[in-house]
């Protein structure tokens, strides 16, 4: 990148931080009519009228939006809030209580016939909302929201083995709304493996509700998830069924260290994109999406997860993160090669992340 670049990037980019927007409609001003009186020679004819030219109208300036962002974003500096003291809490996940379908007595499972045909429903920007089933969703305000956001996708929960299935409260007005403002709906759903006939039939349900792609979020052990090989993919081939040419989206964690023993490879037949969960707190985040790229990228095509809530309840730093580092996130993806990228979640990300996603340029 050379000089000139830089500068054109960090002005842009200090457009953004600095939250040089403007609130409100410019007005000019209209100069008041003249009042000078207007002198007639006595005993003369008026002088003619002689035709004016209309004036050209003046076209009201529109409000000023954030730059858009769509040079590279460097590293983010030191994160304030860091590093976060470590909590006095101690004890690991809770054990898993007896499963409700034994592992023997589990069906094999189904051999993949077909993936998916296309993944634009995972392509670009896209933002995720959780709803739990027991208050209706504002489908037009989040319509709304993902417009004003500039997203391609929205990633709507629909289910959980604890809740049961409950997309049908809102798919049937979402999904035509979202699609006649060119917006893709992706089904998520928190499958615990308890049950994988059950847990897949809450997508079955999801997927006959026109939604564009599905996600099953599949956490570890330490979230009361059973991720055997058995489970795994009997849930994953019956998914993956039902998706017939729509992409399956496996949000998984991100790969570090702490999770070597994580099965990403099982994934592979049976899905067609990876979407970890990239939560920085604070980590550098252009990095660690780096990190899940190659690791990742792999198996398959990378659509990350950014974070866009506040940590600090699961010991994590406190407060939702700033535009520059949710811009640096979906740069890293960008550049690196990847499909798409998201934030989650609607409900708690600040207007400052919000504000960065609307900016930033993910080129169709």
């Amino acid at each position: 990148m050379t000089g000139a670049e830089r500068a054109v990037g960090l002005l842009a980019l200090g457009s953004l931080l600095t939250g040089a927007a403007i609130a409100g409609t410019h007005r000019d001003a209209t100069p008041a009519a003249s009042k000078e009186p207007v002198v007639v020679a006595r005993q003369e004819a008026p002088a003619p009228v002689l035709p004016t030219r209309a004036p050209t109208p003046v076209k009201p300036r529109p409000t000023p939006r954030a730059r858009p962002v769509d040079v590279p974003v460097p590293a983010s500096p030191p994160l304030t809030g860091c590093p976060v003291k470590p909590s006095s809490g101690g004890g690991g996940p809770r054990p898993l209580t007896p499963p409700a379908v034994a592992e023997a007595a589990l069906p094999a499972a189904l051999p993949v016939l077909r993936k998916a045909s296309g993944l634009d429903a995972v392509r670009g920007k896209g933002l995720w909302a959780t709803p739990f089933g027991t208050q209706p969703l504002g489908v037009t305000a989040l319509v709304a929201q993902a417009r004003r956001t500039g997203v391609r996708s929205i990633w709507v929960r629909t289910g959980g083995s604890r809740q049961g299935y409950y997309g049908d409260q809102f798919l049937g007005a979402l999904v035509p709304l979202a699609h006649a403002n060119a917006i893709r709906v992706i089904a998520w759903d928190f499958p615990f493996l308890s049950d994988p006939v059950a847990d897949a039939k809450r997508a079955q349900q999801a997927l006959a509700r026109g939604i564009d792609g599905f996600s099953p979020d599949v956490e570890t052990a330490a979230e009361g998830t059973r991720v055997t090989t058995r489970r795994l993919t009997l849930y994953l081939s019956l998914v993956r069924r039902y998706a017939g040419e729509r992409p399956v989206i496996a949000t998984v964690p991100r790969p570090s260290g702490a999770r070597k023993t994580y099965p990403y490879a099982l994934f592979t037949p049976y899905a067609d994109v990876f979407a970890p969960m990239v939560y920085w707190s604070c980590k550098e985040p252009g990095t660690l999406v780096q990190q899940s790229l190659r690791t990742l990228g792999r198996f398959l095509p990378v659509a990350p997860v950014g974070q866009g809530y506040d940590m600090g309840t699961e010991g994590g730093r406190r407060g939702t993160p700033s535009a520059r580092e949710t811009l640096r996130f979906l740069d890293a993806a960008r550049r690196g090669g990847a499909v798409g990228a998201s934030l989650w979640t609607v409900e708690e990300a600040g207007p400052q992340q919000l504000t960065a996603l609307a900016a930033y340029r993910w080129p169709a």
